[in-house]
């Protein structure tokens, strides 16, 4: 089997072919895909954005706390300095933030609900969704949050769809 089998119920955008054979790997015998969608790079952008806030901010105060006392000529902003050895790895979490929405891809298929993220993958069968919920985010993008009955199991999300609405009532109805 080279493609999944797609069922012409709703629009998918289409998948880098890296991620379609990740797809037709996870996928089951009969198993038929009904959505695919990839998170818009806007909300890409966003998220690693949002996650940039704290390391410019904690190495800024840093920054301008060896330069304040420096002014002297004196070493006390040398002291400083090790304050940077534990702000500059701060930036590893907005790069790993843009990272794994880079390698995240939504399927919905007749049995069941996956979430490809980074390494992992996460599968909700369709009996356990209790509800989804769809959040509109600014501008087009939303997102579909997935209320399972699972006790152990966080719960699944698409974020930074452009179509959101329409995967939610796609959930709802199969």
């Amino acid at each position: 089997m080279t493609a999944p089998y797609r069922a012409p119920a709703l629009a998918s955008s289409p998948l880098a072919s890296r991620f379609l054979a990740e797809l037709v790997a996870e996928l089951e015998p009969g198993e038929r895909v009904l959505w695919t969608g990839a998170p818009e790079r806007v909300a890409l952008v966003r998220r690693a954005l949002g996650e940039l806030l704290m390391p410019l901010a904690f190495n800024g105060f840093v920054l301008a706390l060896v330069a304040l006392c420096s002014r002297g000529g004196g070493s006390l902003g040398l002291s400083a300095v090790p304050l940077l050895a534990l702000g500059l790895p701060l930036f590893r979490t907005p790069l790993a933030a843009w990272q794994a929405m880079r390698t995240t891809f939504y399927a919905v298929t007749d049995r069941r609900v996956l979430v490809f993220e980074a390494d992992s993958i996460a599968s909700v069968d369709r009996r356990d969704i209790i509800s989804v919920r769809v959040r509109a985010g600014r501008g087009p993008l939303g997102e579909v949050a997935l209320v399972v009955r699972a006790p152990a199991w966080r719960g699944a999300a698409f974020l930074g769809l452009r179509d959101a609405g329409s995967v939610a009532a796609l959930l709802d109805r199969v």
